[in-house]
């Protein structure tokens, strides 16, 4: 599985048909019954901020997906029933949100009225443009399709090439019911159960960890946790020695002050195969994890471009606890990492690096809004500051269930590219390489910007790794995606 834009994933030229809910299970979930319990939180702000968007008329393009290719013969009826049983697994994707009133109002979708067809529709024609088509038809469907005020807030289709024994399948889903682990576990779940309905079993696995029990637990989690709690005061120390903000992106991208930009996904290898081990040795000769190597990294990168003395970053920390390792939904939260920064390389800052993240760790096993809302309160976070903030996501893609599956090897996991004015980091490990995805503006000026950072970033890890020809070629522009 690699990370990127959606562009970059190809396949053979083929029928195109989508797997939707039926007509009576499409008229159930209409009706169904509202769930007295609360979205999450993360749901909760996704939520809002698409009632405003439909409201002012504009495109909703907050959702993520996965494309990949399947080996054996297609079966869409077996398809469909795959999908059935998946959907009726995972709890969170059984829901949809009524978003005209104050509050969002979550209605559940009994399981046993979860139906799917497999239905063929025009699709993009073979020859020179099929690429580009494709990407449309996709950005069309999930446009379309991944919503998260009517059932169901996801999509799923493949292509099917002539004289194939394989075919290729794409899935996109409202980012209100998913995040980057949900996504990267998803088709090859699907894949099983497509396998298993191919053979003629269909074992019961039972119902994946329930997200809307998650959702319960996080606001009375944060209900419950005082002011003075030791994740609070995290929050606001971090926040007040900097200036009453949250981190924005080290270098200016040239935007106004509410200004967005439409989205350019760029990428860059970091580090080769041979680069990893050094940087593992490196990491286990200073008692600390990869993921400390990792923020060290960045911090000296950033602390290079802007002369700070101290690091402060957020980081997207898994909110799966027991029983939620495998369920589709939003389980994320954030967490502030800070530390010094001095004037030595990377092995010099990395017992710090991996001791913050350490603590950020703990801080995260409460919501950030608890924190959120006692520093908007006692005015120790400025609000301008929450329109996009600069966030920082760390993936080993080796840890995943599905590796070794076909849908996982060889998949894509990609983003909706709507509008941002900052640029957060996506950095993401696998067997063959330390590489970064960023969702930046593109205007000139951002992508200037990023040409300059992910140039430092990429030379702060080559010289880390011990590499010194290797960094002299990643000086240049050539690395950068």
């Amino acid at each position: 599985m690699i990370l990127g834009a959606m562009s970059t994933w190809t396949t053979t030229p083929g029928r195109v048909l989508h797997v939707r809910p039926t007509a009576e299970a499409a008229a159930a979930a209409a009706s169904a019954p509202v769930d007295a319990g609360p979205p999450s939180f993360l749901q909760g702000d996704h939520l809002r901020a698409y009632a405003a968007r439909r409201a002012a008329g504009g495109v909703h393009r907050a959702w993520t997906g996965v494309a990949s290719h399947l080996t054996g013969p297609f079966d869409g009826a077996a398809l469909a029933r795959a999908l059935t049983r998946f959907v009726r697994r995972h709890e969170g994707l059984r829901t949809w949100f009524d978003v005209d009133g104050a509050e969002p109002v979550r209605h559940l979708v009994p399981a046993d009225v979860v139906a799917f067809e497999t239905v063929e529709v025009p699709g993009p024609e073979a020859g020179p443009a099929w690429d580009e088509a494709l990407t449309a038809h996709l950005t069309a469907t999930f446009d379309a399709g991944c919503r998260p005020d009517s059932w169901a807030p996801f999509a799923l289709g493949v292509v099917v090439p002539a004289g194939s024994s394989g075919f290729a399948v794409f899935w996109g889903c409202d980012h209100a019911f998913t995040d980057g682990a949900s996504q990267l576990m998803v088709l090859s779940e699907l894949e099983e159960l497509y396998a298993q309905e191919l053979a003629g079993a269909s074992p019961d696995a039972g119902p994946a960890g329930s997200f809307l029990d998650h959702a319960r637990a996080e606001h009375a989690l944060a209900a419950g946790t005082p002011p003075d709690a030791p994740e609070i005061l995290a929050w606001s120390d971090a926040v007040t020695a900097h200036g009453g903000r949250l981190p924005r992106f080290a270098l200016d991208l040239g935007l106004a002050p509410g200004e967005t930009a439409p989205v350019r996904i760029r990428t860059a290898t970091l580090l080769d195969a041979t680069g990893l081990a050094r940087l593992d040795a490196l990491a286990a000769a200073h008692g600390a994890r990869f993921t400390g190597a990792v923020f060290a990294g960045i911090a000296l990168t950033d602390a290079r471009l802007t002369g700070a003395a101290d690091w402060f970053g957020v980081t997207v920390v898994g909110s799966r606890g027991p029983g939620l390792e495998t369920a589709q939904g939003w389980l994320c939260n954030f967490a502030p990492v800070t530390f010094p920064v001095g004037r030595g390389g990377l092995a010099e800052v990395l017992p710090e690096a991996d001791a913050a993240f350490r603590r950020a760790r703990r801080v995260a096993t409460v919501p950030v809004h608890a924190a959120l809302g006692v520093m908007l309160v006692g005015g120790v976070l400025d609000p301008a500051s929450l329109g996009s903030p600069q966030l920082i996501s760390y993936l080993d893609l080796r840890r995943f269930p599905g590796v070794g599956r076909r849908a996982y090897d060889e998949g894509l996991h990609f983003t909706g590219e709507g509008r941002t004015a900052n640029a957060s980091l996506w950095v993401n490990r696998d067997h063959e390489r330390l590489y970064v995805v960023m969702q930046t503006p593109d205007v000139p000026s951002a992508q200037a910007a990023t040409d300059r950072y992910l140039a430092e970033l990429t030379a702060t890890f080559v010289a880390a790794a011990g590499d010194g020809a290797a960094r002299r070629e990643a000086a240049g522009a050539g690395r950068l995606g």
